[in-house]
């Protein structure tokens, strides 16, 4: 079974007992294995993943003990314990394992740029090597070979088109490659052009994607730790590469530590997706806060607004990303007026409004479970609202809540729409084919110009 839980307690930051849990794939709902982690940087992120992949042997120093006790770190599946890793004594330095895990059952971890070595060699060619001087996640199992996996692949016909066609779901121009050797093992790859590119085995945006396809290519069931996957690699390369990861998922617990909000999928959420955001107070005791049932604010993403798809876009996921100082407002005139007031007052507007003042509770219940101290709405004024603002002041007394004077926050005017025909209705539903017009012909030539294109491209 996948595991449930993960609970650090007095290590590092990690002054208190807390809890991570993990997401629960299910096949046929894309996105819902993954667990997130998210949080500003030096929240305690890494030290997450360290306690994930501490094992027997491993040496806890005197300045990662909190209060001179010994740190534990616990992994459950529902409510069974699978593995306890505690000191051999409280007056120890040396881990051990006490139950431990079975070989399938030990992460795997594709660790952060920042902490790969500098060259490429059969020590440095692992996926998880990280150098001395950085963060070191020196207890991982069973991790892939980046090299030696690679040599398997262009060694087989089949295996070989099947991981180019992989690669080039997230790097389109990838159509060859080979691994070389200058000193050092390197990836060369061609693009559709022709033209020929080296890559270190621990370069630059290309191989932070080869590295993590490869380990879902070579098909282990490991849980699987992924580090800011984002790095060196360009907001449609992370979505396209976010896409391949969720469908891995449906099958296999896959962990994403990351600051990208092209990363995070409101879908996969919906799906069953679990995101943790790590918060550290006072810049010493590290909280989890975990979002388990996501559906408590469905409102404020559902589809059914078809007309504010805006929503849905990066700067709205910025919620789980971002530092304290969070405002909401109601909707994108607010946000448009009130960006140029607030600018540069360290203070972070929510997106481009909640859309609607029923949708307050349920932002204000979602930075309450993400575990900000700080937070603001503005109301506008007539009856309604203040009904509204008095049952928020009840419900989150820690939060400020204001309501203007004044009915709107610009003025307009009384507006009739025109009459117009177009080829949805009102509601936006798509009309019958005899009202379509040239409606099938207009989208024929859309997808003509840019699918065709995109085929021709691949295949050279």
């Amino acid at each position: 079974m996948p595991f449930t839980k993960f609970t650090i307690n007095k290590f590092k930051c990690f002054q208190d007992e807390q809890n991570l849990v993990f997401s629960q794939p299910v096949e046929g709902k894309i996105g819902s294995g993954i667990t997130y982690i998210v949080g500003v940087n030096n929240a305690g992120k890494t030290t997450i993943i360290e306690g994930l992949s501490i094992k027997s042997g491993h040496k806890i120093k005197s300045s990662e003990r909190t209060k001179g006790a010994g740190p534990e770190f616990l992994l459950y599946e529902e409510q069974l314990l699978k593995r306890k890793s505690h000191l051999v004594r409280s007056e120890s330095y040396t881990i051990i394992d006490d139950p431990g895990l079975q070989q399938n059952e030990i992460f795997e971890i594709i660790s952060s740029r920042r902490h790969w070595g500098s060259g490429a060699s059969n020590t440095f060619s692992e996926v998880g090597q990280s150098i001395k001087s950085s963060h070191e996640f020196q207890n991982r199992q069973n991790n892939v070979d980046v090299a030696s996996e690679l040599k398997t692949i262009e060694a087989d016909n089949i295996k070989y088109e099947e991981f180019i066609n992989l690669v080039k779901r997230v790097v389109p121009e990838f159509t060859k490659f080979a691994v070389g050797y200058e000193d050092h093992e390197f990836i060369e790859y061609i693009s559709g052009s022709g033209i020929r590119h080296k890559t270190d085995l621990l370069g630059d945006g290309v191989i932070t994607a080869i590295r993590i396809l490869l380990q879902l290519y070579v098909a282990k069931t490991n849980p699987l730790i992924i580090d800011e996957p984002e790095l060196s690699l360009h907001p449609t390369a992370q979505r396209k590469l976010l896409c391949l990861i969720a469908e891995y998922s449906e099958k296999r617990q896959i962990i994403i530590s990351t600051h990208s909000p092209y990363f995070i999928n409101w879908k996969y959420l919906q799906n069953g997706a679990v995101l943790n955001r790590v918060v550290k107070k006072e810049d010493k005791n590290s909280t989890i806060y975990p979002l388990t049932d996501f559906q408590k604010y469905n409102s404020l993403i559902k589809s059914s607004n078809w007309q504010q798809p805006y929503l849905l876009d990066e700067v709205a996921k910025e919620i789980f990303l971002t530092e304290d100082n969070i405002l909401f407002l109601e909707g994108q005139e607010d946000v448009g007026l009130l960006r140029r007031e607030l600018f540069d007052k360290k203070i972070n507007i929510f997106g481009y409004g909640v859309r609607g003042k029923d949708n307050f509770e349920f932002a204000l219940q979602l930075a309450k479970d993400l575990g900000y101290q700080k937070v603001s709405c503005i109301l506008d004024n007539g009856r309604s609202e203040s009904l509204i603002k008095d049952k928020l002041e009840k419900k989150f007394p820690n939060y400020k809540i204001i309501q203007w004077n004044k009915n709107d926050i610009r003025d307009k005017e009384i507006y009739t729409a025109k009459e117009k025909s177009g080829y949805f209705t009102k509601d936006g539903t798509k009309k019958e084919p005899k009202e379509l017009d040239d409606f099938e012909q207009k989208i024929e030539e859309v997808k003509k110009y840019f699918i065709n294109e995109i085929a021709k491209a691949s295949k050279k």
